[in-house]
């Protein structure tokens, strides 16, 4: 059975949401999929989404020289199998998997992870040649493990990506990048997304950008709107909304300067039509949402599951006290559904 969808949450820098979003996007594709295997790969060196699915840091300390940095054996594998006959032609992807769910119950048993985060290495750097060797191999491993495989992958913030950014560019067919509401962040991005249109039109990769994520948006309400076209889940400032029309039109720039690329999937849509398809607003997260999320390991879905009835739910990390009432959670969970709406179409081909 083919991969079914493959996406890597990709940015220039740290901190704008990648993990956070990637961790939650992956938790609620294997909720409302259960007949479907939700695969996460850890590509960023210190295992942050590692950690996160693994129950939070504290949990996940007592497990790092068992479990974490899963995902360098996994590549050392696939080169030695793709390159060298007398190891054998097949890769058994699943020795390298962790099922998320035997070490943070809050999470789908569907979920499975190859982690990172181990302890800070020196990793040779991966020529094009070899990062197409391993990327077939591991999408090969999926496509004849006979399980309805989605595929997500985070990665390290990185201008000029490193190679295991580079190999999660080769593995995914789409790309989502979170970025900071602000056409200052947006132009440092533009080295990597110039760098992504490069190894596409060197035949090096096929990912396509098929979402930006301004992210962390500041909510005057909590109310869907609709402004210059689009529809959002909840009503952004006034000031974050002049910001929004100027960031799009810097956007829609950077997408006619990089078109015959042909890096974002929309990349034919005049200005509006762009937005449309091709941005997600993404408000910023309530701590007493986000903290759990990060410190505990559960995620937004999971969060509305215990809910039941309730009104609110308590969570208490490392003797902090929180409690997220229930208009709390589901403005977080409407922003995840505007994102994996957005992914929900992406089927590969053949």
């Amino acid at each position: 059975m083919p991969l079914e969808s493959s996406c890597v949450f990709a940015s220039h820098i740290g901190h704008t949401g990648k993990s956070t979003l990637c961790f939650q996007v992956a938790c609620r594709e294997a909720q409302h999929n259960p007949d479907a295997a939700v695969l996460v790969v850890d590509f960023s060196e210190e295992g942050d989404l590692t950690k996160r699915l693994l129950g939070g840091p504290d949990n996940a300390r007592g497990l790092v020289d068992t479990l974490c940095g899963g995902i360098f054996d996994l590549t050392a594998e696939a080169d030695k199998r793709a390159g060298a006959w007398f190891f054998g032609k097949d890769l058994d992807i699943t020795k390298h998997t962790v099922q998320v769910s035997e070490h943070n119950p809050k999470v789908p048993n569907n979920l499975y992870l190859v982690s990172s985060g181990a302890y800070p290495r020196d990793e040779p750097q991966m020529d094009a040649a070899t990062r197409n060797r391993v990327a077939g191999k591991i999408k090969e491993s999926l496509d004849k493990n006979g399980k309805r495989w989605k595929l997500f992958c985070d990665t390290d913030g990185d201008r000029r990506p490193n190679s295991l950014t580079m190999l999660a560019y080769g593995l995914c067919r789409h790309a989502v990048v979170p970025l900071h509401l602000s056409k200052s962040d947006l132009d440092r991005a533009e080295t990597m997304l110039g760098m992504m249109a490069h190894m596409r039109s060197q035949g090096e990769i096929q990912t396509q950008v098929v979402a930006v994520v301004w992210n962390c948006v500041k909510a005057y309400r909590d109310e869907p709107c609709e402004h210059a076209g689009m529809r959002l889940p909840f009503r952004p400032t006034k000031v974050s909304l002049d910001i929004l029309d100027k960031c799009n039109a810097r956007l829609f720039d950077t997408k006619q300067k990089l078109q015959s690329s042909g890096l974002f999937l929309h990349s034919d849509a005049d200005q509006q039509a762009f937005a449309q398809q091709s941005v997600v607003v993404v408000r910023e997260f309530a701590d007493n949402v986000l903290k759990p999320s990060e410190d505990l390991g559960v995620p937004v879905a999971r969060m509305l599951e215990d809910m039941g009835s309730r009104s609110s739910l308590p969570f208490q990390s490392d003797g902090v006290k929180f409690e997220a009432s229930r208009s709390t959670v589901e403005a977080a969970d409407g922003n995840i559904e505007a994102l994996t709406g957005r992914l929900a179409s992406m089927v590969l081909g053949d």
